[in-house]
């Protein structure tokens, strides 16, 4: 399935920041074969930044940076927003032709998070967080949706598409260090191109560990 994708949801941490200089620092493995981690900080009362990288089979990567805003509602209960821009770079192969799809993308997103930390068995935390935002792609047609050249050159496809990604997490362990698990969505809608399907991953799911400086 990697092989066959360029996008796939992305397992960004839902840190539950609820203080000045609260630092988590969040590293594991999904099931698209590729590593991650989040760094997250509480920079101010009310203000929080957060930095992400993914790293995967056949070089794809994605960057992501955010500033966001967090509010402890009470009862270990927080709520954050966050705001920010993505790069990275994805390959899709396709046995049929064969052919490969490649390049790079950018994505502007917004991002809120729900949650409650330390709860009662295991001290456990648990969220929900649904990212939307807006995907732009430039894309290298090597034969992928058509035979068009045997030696190129190759047409690019310049794309724009409306991005939707749910995601919920639960961890536990110790008062510090805990395993954490993640299930993540994506929804994509295409709006150039239309006729071109573009070739992502629905589900994303991911272990990982947990460390709350």
């Amino acid at each position: 399935m990697t092989s066959c994708i360029v996008y796939h949801p992305n397992l960004v941490d839902i840190p539950l920041i609820n203080k000045k200089h609260d630092l988590r620092i969040d590293a594991g493995v999904s099931d698209v074969l590729s590593a991650n981690a989040t760094i997250s900080y509480g920079l101010t009362k009310k203000i929080a930044v957060q930095t992400y990288g993914s790293f995967g089979y056949d070089e794809k990567y994605f960057l992501q940076g955010a500033l966001g805003y967090y509010k402890d509602l009470g009862n270990r209960k927080i709520m954050e927003i966050y705001s920010g821009f993505g790069y990275g770079y994805g390959s899709a192969y396709k046995d049929a032709n064969p052919g490969d799809l490649y390049g790079d993308y950018q994505v502007y997103f917004a991002q809120f998070n729900l949650g409650k930390e330390n709860g009662n068995f295991a001290q456990m935390d648990y969220g929900v967080g649904v990212k939307a935002g807006f995907l732009h792609s430039n894309l290298t047609d090597r034969n992928y949706y058509k035979i068009y050249s045997e030696n190129g050159p190759y047409l690019n496809y310049k794309d724009n598409n409306i991005l939707l990604e749910p995601v919920c997490f639960i961890r536990f362990g110790g008062e510090k260090l805990k395993v954490n698990f993640k299930l993540g969505g994506c929804l994509m809608y295409k709006l150039t191109n239309i006729d071109k399907n573009f070739p992502y991953s629905h589900v994303n799911f991911g272990i990982g560990l947990n460390y709350m400086f």
